[in-house]
């Protein structure tokens, strides 16, 4: 009986889906992966797309903008499909999400952060410890408008993963355990330094 509830643990069943998707990282199929990774990471996935952006990178340092591009792109796409999904079918799919994806707190949090200020909330979703996903579906329940939207996405998505593809084109492999240890400080720090930047231009 302990070891088969020890086999339904889900740390380590999110283990085991973490290993699993890191392998794809090696195959000749990576890029398809990181791609499709990418997509549903944005709409239900529970594992990040940075690791394997991050694998497939350092395999390739020079690509590693156009592999950033590419995450960014496709997460921006999946976000679109999120937003469907919390515009269409939000009553009927809820109490899954609630149960499975995320926190019914985070959800709300977000839809707080969205009747303050639309664009800046998806913009700073690339920069917060919530996952993306929360905000894309939380877009569509919300009805944003696609123009804050989607600029949003690209934005904050374009940034975190420029910031990982950029720092392995110039740095190379010996950069990942560096961004993997420190990327959530870096991330925030990125994103309250581009604040700020705004602030003072605004005030000039």
């Amino acid at each position: 009986m302990l070891t088969t509830v020890r086999n339904y643990n889900p740390n380590i069943l999110l283990r085991k889906l973490y290993d699993w998707v890191m392998k794809w990282a090696e195959g000749a199929k990576s890029l398809h992966f990181l791609c499709g990774l990418s997509f549903v990471e944005s709409i239900f996935f529970p594992i990040p797309v940075d690791p394997f952006l991050m694998a497939v990178a350092t395999a390739r340092p020079k690509r590693a903008i156009w592999y950033a591009l590419l995450a960014s792109t496709f997460s921006v796409l999946g976000g679109c499909l999120g937003y469907a999904l919390g515009y269409l079918f939000w009553e009927g799919t809820q109490d899954f999400f609630f149960a499975y994806v995320f926190s019914e707190e985070k959800f709300q949090l977000v839809l707080d952060q969205f009747q303050q200020n639309a664009f800046w909330a998806m913009f700073l979703a690339g920069f917060t410890p919530i996952p993306f996903k929360v905000f894309t579906i939380a877009a569509g329940v919300a009805h944003l408008s696609w123009l804050p939207f989607i600029l949003g996405s690209f934005v904050s998505r374009s940034l975190r993963f420029g910031i990982e593809g950029a720092l392995i084109y110039f740095y190379g492999p010996k950069i990942r355990n560096f961004i993997e240890t420190y990327f959530e400080k870096i991330t925030l720090a990125t994103g309250a330094l581009i604040i700020l930047i705004i602030t003072i231009y605004k005030l000039i």
